[in-house]
């Protein structure tokens, strides 16, 4: 999935969602003013409101927005960008002689000035002006990529602000300054865990999830094949080292003048190249244990050394040469 992708779904989702309660649509569109939105002069002098967004689900839930809460009429504009990419953006519109009562009657006297403070929003509020905040500015990494949630906001207070609502929620945010603007955001899966959780974006939490329970299967399924491929590698170097030990024994005096106990296991290993200390057990009759076959290899590995044989230092069982420091 495209990065994009996610964090426009997570707006849809977010952006579908029906504000019941009349402090709570106040703040929601309190928070999309702060992050999309402006307040200018039209051509003809009068006051006109204008929320800018590249998401049709978040012009339409702006529009909506402006009719409940400041009970406006306001209007849609598609526009082109004048870059290269030429990318559409929606403008919802508002202006006339009743914005500016409007606007004061809401309490957003000044899109651009000091934000509330927290403590005079309840808790669904609080919720409902980072929902918007976000629908504004905000953006979120597809979880299958990595974990990364954050907020553009054009002030520091307003940055703080932010920052304070999601401590309330027991969500640590970080503040950096960009360029001009100021970003809040979040860097650990739990913290972007709870922001979906507390602003409704269910769906969305479910996605995530369901992203992080694939990391780890993957990272768990990955680590053990890493181990079973470093158990199996030591496991053919062994073999190989003591192959080479027996096959030095064998030109220097022969198998057979080797203790019965340690010629079977001689035997079995040069027949068997590849196989584990236990299986080589339960090829001996009686069967032995794995350490039984590990002592006897060791046993074989040292009479091969003690006739002069060199073994090959970093591989198979890893042990030191016993008898090189002697010998020099």
């Amino acid at each position: 999935m495209p990065a994009i992708a996610f964090s426009a779904a997570v707006k849809d989702e977010l952006a579908r969602i029906v504000t019941a309660e009349d402090c709570c649509a106040r703040a929601e569109l309190w928070g999309l003013l702060r992050t999309a939105g402006r307040i200018a002069a039209d051509e003809r002098g009068q006051v006109a409101l204008v929320i800018r967004t590249q998401y049709a689900i978040v012009a339409r839930k702006a529009y909506r927005l402006v009719r409940v809460v400041l009970g406006l009429k306001a209007e849609i504009d598609a526009r082109k960008r004048q870059q290269l990419d030429k990318a559409t953006y929606f403008e919802v519109r508002t202006a006339g002689p009743d914005v500016a009562g409007a606007l004061a009657g809401a309490g957003f006297t000044d899109v651009n000035g000091e934000p509330r403070a927290g403590d005079e929003l309840r808790e669904c509020c609080r919720r409902a002006f980072v929902r918007g905040a976000f629908l504004g500015s905000g953006f979120i990494l597809d979880p299958a990529r990595g974990y990364h949630w954050e907020v553009v906001l054009r002030d520091r207070p307003t940055a703080r602000f932010v920052r304070r609502l999601l401590a309330t929620e027991g969500i640590t945010a970080g503040l950096a300054r960009r360029r001009h603007e100021y970003v809040v955001y979040l860097k650990d899966a739990e913290g972007i865990a709870a922001w979906l959780s507390v602003t409704g974006a269910h769906q969305a939490l479910l996605s995530m999830e369901n992203a992080r329970i694939y990391k780890e299967i993957k990272n768990r399924v990955n680590r053990l094949v890493n181990c079973e491929t470093a158990n199996l590698g030591r496991t053919i170097n062994a073999g190989v080292e003591q192959q080479e030990a027996i096959r030095f024994i064998d030109a220097t005096k022969g198998v057979s003048s080797l203790p019965e106990s340690l010629r079977a296991v001689a035997v079995l290993r040069l027949a068997n190249p590849e196989a584990t200390l236990d299986e080589l057990g339960t090829m001996l009759k009686p069967p032995l244990g794995k350490s039984g076959v590990n002592h006897r290899l060791r046993q074989i590995r040292d009479l091969a050394l003690a006739l002069g044989w060199q073994a090959p230092t970093g591989q198979g069982l890893g042990l030191a040469d016993p008898h090189r420091q002697h010998r020099q």
